[in-house]
């Protein structure tokens, strides 16, 4: 599915895009959902009528702390970051967290890289070493694109972010027609502008036509917390925290005020990024604020 706006959706059959309703109130799908849809009687169009099972689901924490689904059926989940604005990288870390409960693959994407940003190349060097994969672009320079397409080759991958950090505009660089799609869908007469909702787009293919690349380029947010059943769950989100903490001395050390604590020994030694363990910190107390 290319993307879900109010009681209906676009859906991609074959080379063919149709605008679907949905059967029944109780229908919630969102987009990357894979549908069967149904042609219309001779007073309306098509519908859909069933939702295959969903290989995955990224969620994000809404203001009442429920779950509210963001994408589905994903390879990987791209944080797009500029020096302009200003990266707030807690916010990559929810991200990065979020895909790693989730076993989706992640990417940080540094556009508009023909601006200088010390503060940033920092923080790509950290991410680099705990295994984040990253890649620098300009949208408007055309660099680092080719390396950009053959990372996203034969995959599914969502772009999120900070509103403003350049998004669409890669997205009208990888897909030629993208603006074209976008417009078709904000003439909907539900009246949702395609900025308040995710939409998906057919990456072309340099390497097989049988490589079903995509990306999908979600709303700009402020924020954004994965979902999650225990507090403890922030924990398997940042990679070296999860690797430290098989070494405290209590087995539910919370990473927080206990003695001989691992993690906190190592954020003392520098051995863990100071912001990154804020960036735990924070996280696992909005999950303890939530459970209250």
């Amino acid at each position: 599915m290319l993307a879900s706006y109010g009681r209906g959706a676009l859906v991609q059959s074959g080379e063919e895009t149709l605008r679907c309703a949905l059967k029944g109130r109780k229908q919630r799908i969102v987009c990357g959902d894979r549908v069967h849809w149904v042609s219309g009687e001779s007073d309306g169009g098509p519908s859909i009528d069933a939702l295959e099972p969903r290989r995955n689901l990224l969620e994000r924490i809404d203001a009442r702390g429920r779950g509210e689904p963001v994408a589905s059926n994903l390879d990987r989940v791209a944080a797009v970051v500029a020096c302009e604005p200003l990266p707030d990288w807690f916010v990559v870390d929810r991200y990065w967290a979020g895909a790693r409960l989730k076993d989706i693959e992640a990417l940080l994407i540094v556009n508009k890289s023909d601006i200088r940003c010390d503060d940033v190349a920092a923080e790509l060097a950290n991410y680099r070493i705990l295994g984040l994969p990253c890649i620098e672009v300009s949208a408007r320079t055309g660099a680092g694109l080719p390396a950009l397409r053959s990372a996203l080759e034969g995959a599914a991958t969502l772009l999120v972010g900070q509103s403003g950090v350049g998004k669409s505009s890669l997205v009208n660089v990888l897909v030629p027609d993208a603006e074209a799609q976008t417009a078709e869908l904000t003439r909907e007469e539900e009246g949702r502008h395609t900025t308040t909702t995710a939409r998906r787009y057919r990456l072309p293919s340099e390497r097989s036509s049988e490589l079903q690349s995509a990306v999908i380029d979600a709303p700009g947010v402020r924020d954004f917390a994965p979902p999650a059943s225990l507090a403890r769950a922030a924990e398997r989100g940042f990679v070296e925290i999860h690797r430290r903490a098989i070494d405290c001395r209590f087995s539910d050390c919370r990473h927080l005020e206990e003695p001989q604590c691992a993690v906190r020994n190592a954020v003392a030694e520098g051995e863990i990024s100071a912001r990154r363990y804020e960036s735990y910190r924070r996280l696992y107390r909005l999950y303890e604020k939530l459970a209250c």
